[in-house]
């Protein structure tokens, strides 16, 4: 049975939608540009209007290169709080509506400073400074709840509770999605496509040892869902267990070979662990196999940076701004493009 619907990987798709680099000439030094990875950095902060403190202001985390960090909504006092994070250089991305995008880059250094507190001040958009075009959080696809032959059929009461949870994120109310999710479980506790979003949500709130949690059972209640496996493997990558995400990302991709944010996501880990003919390979598929994955460009000049191919690094940060020309990272991109040239 298929059940249409916007299943898990919903949450990858929105990790790449719409993602941010900051390059500078010293990240072009291979060295610098991977750092070492150590675990339980934090960073909170909370987002300012005009108005006073912005509740449901999606807040993004990118790490170096654009890779997605985290992502979530403020709560009720305009918070927000990413957790288990590596040492590194951040970037702290807001867009709202009716306000110019926000942008901060942060150092996170485990050792010396655990913790980074930011407060983001968004201010109002004037005629001078007319909106970009708009971030979506989230992508315009779909995907089939594939149950299977092999799994017991799901309770329909169950199902439905599944259906209300996906609404509740849609509209960003977190706490309503997972209630649902919990809800759904409890009456069937075999229904894996609700630990599949549970595992997501945990996610988006940093909250990685849950999402780990959720996502293993969910693949455990149905070993032929791809979308389990590849989430695992983005939760493991986030986590900074770049070999053990490309194995769970493997498997996904073994069921479902065309994932183009499979192939983004095992394209990054292998990146990460210096295989850059094998990173090479899947993210060029991904490329192909999904045009709206766009940092696709950006870590592919990651890795051409890495090979110190200045050219082709170039190539894709151009193609990159000619898909994205009014990201508000543009001209970070734009100054990098001219430093390459200078060299």
């Amino acid at each position: 049975m298929n059940r249409g619907t916007a299943i898990a990987s919903t949450a990858l798709a929105r990790a790449v939608w719409r993602v941010c680099v900051a390059l500078s000439l010293t990240a072009m030094a291979p060295g610098l540009l991977w750092p070492q990875v150590e675990h339980g950095g934090v960073i909170s902060g909370e987002v300012l209007t005009t108005r006073g403190k912005s509740e449901r202001t999606f807040v993004q985390l990118f790490e170096e290169g654009g890779i997605p960090a985290g992502e979530m909504y403020t709560d009720s006092n305009g918070g927000f709080v990413f957790r288990s994070l590596p040492s590194g250089v951040y970037a702290v991305v807001v867009q709202a509506e009716g306000y110019q995008p926000f942008r901060q880059e942060v150092r996170l250094d485990f050792k010396l400073s655990p913790k980074v507190q930011i407060n983001v001040q968004l201010e109002p958009l004037t005629p001078s400074n007319p909106p970009p075009n708009p971030a979506v959080p989230g992508s315009p696809r779909t995907y089939k709840l594939n149950l299977g032959s092999k799994t017991r059929p799901i309770n329909p009461d169950a199902l439905r509770e599944f259906d209300k949870g996906n609404e509740a994120r849609n509209e960003g109310n977190t706490k309503s999605a997972i209630r649902h999710y919990k809800k759904a479980l409890q009456i069937d506790s075999s229904c894996f496509p609700a630990l599949n979003n549970l595992g997501a949500v945990y996610l988006q709130q940093g909250m990685v040892d849950q999402a780990k949690e959720a996502f293993a059972k969910s693949v455990a209640l149905n070993p032929e869902d791809s979308e389990g496996y590849i989430n695992l493997g983005h939760a493991l990558y986030q986590e900074g267990r770049f070999e053990q995400a490309a194995a769970r990302l493997e498997e996904g991709l073994r069921l479902d070979p065309q994932s183009g944010v499979g192939r983004f996501f095992l394209g990054s880990a292998y990146l990460k662990l210096n295989r850059l003919g094998d990173a090479e390979a899947n993210l060029k598929a991904a490329s192909v196999l999904d045009r709206s994955l766009l940092a696709v460009h950006l870590q592919l000049a990651n890795l051409y940076l890495k090979r110190q191919d200045n050219a082709a690094a170039g190539s894709e940060l151009e193609t990159y701004l000619r898909a994205n020309p009014s990201d508000p990272q543009a001209p970070a991109i734009k100054k990098t493009l001219a430093n390459l040239k200078v060299r």
